[in-house]
């Protein structure tokens, strides 16, 4: 974690006991995801207290790559001290399963790889048909169409004539996509 946790008690009393327990737990989070620049716990209660016992509320706000994570957790049941275990043990299991979603969204994102750009001359050109063959430096023979083509030279197109493309694998063999004269951009 690039900064230090952050624990801010509102109407509550601090306590190195939850600070403790917010550590830990903290340390599990950077397990899940070692990407984490900061985190923020707020433990807050109302001001005034109930007959049946003291509600407490757990914001915990994550500072990760893309958008932050905030989890807000609410607890008022049993002693005063349960209810504030209860509700960060909430938070934090909470922000757990919104961590380990957003991992598995961001593993399921995968950056597009361009082919690179290859050279080659025309070995076979059907003007008539619109298509052709060029064979590639590297010795391949890749088919072309007159679609392919990014700028309107179809008429100036021969055998010889050195092309640069891409070349993509189908169903029946390679392909070139983005053909362009050699000497032009």
């Amino acid at each position: 974690m690039q900064t230090e946790p952050v624990v801010t008690y509102r109407n509550v009393d601090p306590s190195p006991s939850v600070d403790a327990l917010v550590a830990r737990r903290v340390e599990a989070l950077e397990r899940i995801n070692n990407r984490i620049v900061g985190c923020e716990t707020v433990i807050e209660a109302p001001q005034k207290r109930k007959v049946t016992g003291r509600e407490y509320r757990v914001r915990l706000t994550l500072s990760v790559p893309g958008p932050d994570i905030t989890v807000t957790r609410t607890s008022a049941k049993g002693s005063a001290r349960e209810d504030l275990a209860l509700a960060l043990n909430r938070a934090f299991s909470a922000a757990e399963k919104l961590l380990k979603r957003q991992k598995k969204t961001m593993a399921a994102i995968e950056v597009k790889h361009h082919p690179p750009v290859l050279h080659g001359c025309i070995s076979l050109l059907e003007k008539e048909l619109g298509y052709g063959y060029i064979r590639a430096d590297d010795g391949r023979e890749v088919y072309f169409q007159q679609d392919a083509l990014t700028a309107d030279v179809w008429d100036q197109l021969a055998k010889g004539t050195r092309l640069r493309f891409r070349a993509m694998e189908g169903e029946k063999g390679p392909y070139a996509t983005a053909v362009s004269l050699a000497g032009a951009g």
